[in-house]
């Protein structure tokens, strides 16, 4: 009985990595002779216990893959900046304008259980 209570409760609190992009982009930050290639918004996700155990975090190895990696903690800027990369060789970019990180906590149950996220953004030029 324990034992399929653990595992919804794993599931319930798995972390997520996914990466979205955009090739349409009218902003600012763009010298002449450049061609942006996309906009990146790149989200890591993971739960921990009491902020410092982790329960689940995103697999940052498989973005956008619906996987996670328990008990380990890949909510981290680098993890991010990893994913930009491998994106970055994906498409032929060389180079990065409008890069913006930001880390938010949410605490459910006081600090029982908190979810943290990463967010990064970025517009790849070639």
């Amino acid at each position: 009985m324990k034992m399929p209570l653990l595992a919804a409760a794993l599931l319930i609190c798995a972390g997520c990595a996914t990466i979205n992009t955009a090739n349409d982009y009218h902003g600012i930050g763009i010298e002449d002779g450049e061609t942006p290639l996309e906009t990146v918004e790149i989200e890591n996700t993971g739960w921990l216990l009491f902020r410092c155990i982790p329960v689940g975090s995103g697999d940052t190895r498989y973005p956008n893959m619906k996987t996670c990696r328990y008990f380990q903690n890949t909510v981290t800027l680098q993890n991010n900046l990893d994913i930009l990369d491998s994106e970055m060789a994906r498409i032929g970019a060389t180079r990065i304008t409008n890069l913006s990180s930001r880390r938010t906590d949410e605490s459910i149950f006081i600090i029982l259980f908190t979810r943290r996220a990463y967010h990064t953004s970025a517009v790849l030029l070639k």
